[in-house]
Parts: C-alpha cells; structure tokens; sequence
C-alpha cells in the first residue's frame, strides 16, 4: 500500500467512526442523563416537571448551544454554565407531555410560568411544553358526570 492509499484510508476510517459516535452521542446525551434536582409540581397539581443533566462524553464546549427563541442557528464551541433539558409531565397521570432541547439553563431559566395567560410552560426564557386542554394555565376545569 502506497502512504498516499493509507492515508486516504485513515482519514475515510475516522470520519465513519466519528460519524458513528455523535449519532450514538445523540441518544445517550439523554438515556443515560441525571436527574438534577426533585422534579417540580405546579400549584395547580396539573404539571410535574422534571430537570436532567445530559451525559455528555465530550467536553461541554463540543455540544453546539441552540438558540432559545428557535429562531437563530446553534452557537458552536460555546462555554456552558448548566447544560440540561426539561420533561413535562401531566401529574395526574403520568403521560410525557413534551421534552425540550439541551439549554443552558444558567443563561435562561429564571422563574416558572406554568401558562397564564400564554397557554404555554416556560422556564425562564426556555418554551418547555403546550398547557393541555383540560388544565390551561394550570386551572383543572372540572367536568360534570352525566
């Protein structure tokens, strides 16, 4: 083999195995992520949310940082401060509602509004899931039995 061949062989082997490995990173990042923190019930008892910190391999600055209006392209090589995502649950019986992206939690999670007014669970400035329909803005809308 000429070095030429070895080389083209090398570069084409490692890019199919990093390739490999950031798809893998995909589904571990959030299979195999903690649970930081107990998971926070909203006063209305309709939400319980639940903060986890992502099992990431690599260095924090390898993960691209997405925008949290949606809107712009992810920052790469950012410096995060708490990387996590949020998984809403409808409390009353236990169905995933939505899960959100990998945030910087640090940058954008202040204060909870559970959707007053918004019909919309936020973070801070992080969107995390919709209101149901039977539980908007947190309200439980009782329903008469026939």
């Amino acid at each position: 083999m000429t070095p030429t061949r070895l080389r083209a062989i090398f570069f084409l082997a490692y890019i199919i195995i990093a390739g490999g490995l950031w798809t893998a990173s995909e589904w571990w990042e959030r299979a195999l992520a903690k649970r930081s923190g107990a998971p926070l019930i909203s006063p209305g008892g309709c939400y319980r949310l639940e903060a986890f910190k992502p099992f990431w391999v690599l260095p924090n600055i390898f993960h691209p940082q997405p925008d949290l209006n949606g809107v712009g392209s992810p920052k790469w090589f950012p410096g995060w401060g708490s990387p996590g995502f949020y998984k809403l649950y409808d409390q009353r019986n236990g169905k995933l509602i939505s899960e959100t992206k990998i945030y910087d939690r640090e940058a954008g999670a202040w204060g909870m509004d559970w959707g007053e007014g918004s019909g919309f669970v936020y973070s801070g400035l992080i969107p995390i899931g919709p209101n149901l329909t039977d539980c908007m803005g947190d309200r439980p809308t009782r329903v008469n039995p026939q």
